[in-house]
């Protein structure tokens, strides 16, 4: 996994354009993203870009 625990990332433009999540684990489900302060989703790691100011 390129991506840490912890990072901040870019979730898939094709549904949450400019939403920004915080990775929180790493499962064989995926890779679980945490946003919006109390939502959660297992996404795919190629769909994740890593977030720049």
């Amino acid at each position: 996994m390129e991506l840490k625990i912890g990072e901040a990332v870019y979730l898939p433009e094709s549904k949450y354009s400019g939403v920004v999540g915080t990775v929180i684990a790493e499962n064989k489900k995926g890779i679980l993203v945490s946003f919006n302060g109390t939502q959660q989703l297992y996404l795919e790691e190629m769909g994740l870009q890593p977030y720049k100011k």
